[in-house]
């Protein structure tokens, strides 16, 4: 049998996994959601800086991003948006939850207008 894979966008976490649920309801196995970043670092977990008082830099409170090194803290920094000084105006924002289903070519119909329901792009 022949798979296609279906990717689609949501503005929210939640919204893509009640469609995710929705496929597997469906038999689908391989489906998972990732969240899209500006940065290509890893994730900060803004708690553990706040509490500790260990803040590697002003991108992991403000970006939430930790910078992979001295030089990339600097930059992160120096975006508009980690100084609070911005309006947000220019920024990368939206559809940064990215929903991946690998289903039957049969579902792909099915799938791509749960996806459309629950308020999703593809």
């Amino acid at each position: 049998m022949s798979e296609r894979t279906v990717l689609a966008s949501f503005y929210s976490e939640p919204e893509a996994n009640v469609v995710a649920d929705q496929i597997r309801d469906l038999g689908v196995e391989t489906v998972q959601v990732d969240t899209l970043h500006r940065y290509p670092t890893p994730r900060a977990n803004h708690w553990v800086y706040t509490l500790s008082g260990e803040v590697p830099s002003l991108a992991s409170l403000t970006l939430d991003t930790t910078p992979g090194s001295r030089d990339a803290a600097v930059l992160m920094a120096a975006d508009p948006a980690a100084s609070g000084m911005s309006d947000g105006q220019g920024n990368i924002t939206g559809r940064n939850y990215l929903l991946t289903a690998v289903c039957p070519e049969d579902l792909v119909e099915t799938v791509v207008q749960l996806i459309r329901d629950g308020n999703g792009y593809t």
